[in-house]
């Protein structure tokens, strides 16, 4: 019956992990082209104020033992918000300027290479688990595969066509640049979360930062937003259900399906985007964008599987040893 329920939980974490990937390609598609004619910022005010407005007095006026160990880890709480506001705001902004398939390629596949340097060379720690040799010769083909998706971005390769290399130059810069951010975001949550602070509350918690920076991006010109209440209420209803519900459904299948399904599958997320983006019809297909995606899945399917091997064989030898009477 046990066996039973892992397998049933992993099988809707599966289900969920899904539906999250098709949230993120619709989110990015759609964004990428809504961006064409509003800013960022603006889109980004709407989502992340509406989570901090009505999310975090909740959070401020129920749970006092988290608050009282956010005001121990002050510092960490500080971080979160500055890394989260740079990771989103970069993320966004790259959506912008290149093709929405690449941006994944390029936010996401940097995430595992900036973790291991920041351990290594940053926080100078070492990993539960260190990167084994079987993992360095696929951590240096996802490298590949991300100058490859930036090659493509800045050559005028993409489904975006030729523009100023500048311009493209920019978008890869900040997909990047939001990618080790958001990483560095997600160490600081999780050490957050090891503390006692549980997801639900930290979520409201990440984006104080995030509002103050948009809000004030927004009603900077060129980006400055419309004046006129409609449009302001439909760029809110767009960015609720195209950025925070994506983000929930994500934590949804985290808690349910193992660490190895949620990266096999959201590994496929630029071949989706890609696929929407077709039928979205507002981008040309790109032969060469779609073997970026396809080789990034590749190599990132690869880093998922050897690194749950790697967690194993850690388990078992450390098992033995202490079975292991002579020691």
């Amino acid at each position: 019956m046990r066996a039973e329920g892992i397998q049933s939980r992993e099988a809707a974490g599966f289900a969920v992990a899904v539906s999250f990937v098709c949230l993120a390609a619709t989110r990015d598609v759609y964004l990428g082209g809504l961006f064409q004619r509003v800013s960022p910022s603006a889109v980004a005010l709407a989502a992340f104020g509406a989570c901090t407005g009505i999310l975090l007095p909740a959070a401020l006026a129920g749970y006092d033992d988290a608050l009282r160990i956010l005001r121990r880890q002050a510092n960490a709480l500080f971080w979160v918000n500055l890394t989260s506001a740079f990771g989103w705001l970069s993320f966004l902004g790259s959506l912008r300027l290149i093709e929405p398939c690449l941006v994944q390629i390029l936010y996401f596949g940097v995430g595992p290479l900036s973790v291991v340097w920041i351990d290594r060379h940053l926080l100078r720690t070492m990993a539960p688990v260190p990167l084994t040799r079987v993992e360095r010769p696929i951590f240096i083909g996802l490298l590949i595969s991300l100058v490859f998706a930036s090659v493509v971005a800045v050559n005028g390769l993409s489904g975006m066509g030729t523009q100023p290399v500048g311009k493209s130059m920019l978008g890869v810069i900040l997909a990047i640049a939001g990618g080790v951010a958001i990483s560095v975001s997600t160490m600081q949550c999780r050490s957050l979360n090891d503390a006692g602070v549980r997801p639900a509350i930290l979520f409201p918690l990440r984006y104080p930062v995030t509002t103050v920076a948009a809000g004030i991006l927004a009603f900077m010109p060129p980006a400055r937003m419309s004046g006129t209440t409609p449009w302001i209420s439909a760029i809110m209803a767009i960015a609720v259900l195209l950025i925070l519900v994506p983000s929930y459904v994500n934590q949804v299948a985290i808690s349910l399906a193992s660490p190895l399904t949620v990266r096999v599958v959201m590994a496929s997320a630029p071949v989706i985007t890609f696929l929407f983006q077709t039928i979205q019809g507002r981008l040309s297909p790109s032969l060469y964008s779609l073997a970026a995606a396809m080789l990034y899945a590749l190599f990132a399917i690869l880093a998922g599987l050897a690194r749950q091997r790697a967690i194993l064989t850690t388990k078992i030898n450390r098992a033995n040893r202490d079975f292991d009477p002579t020691t």
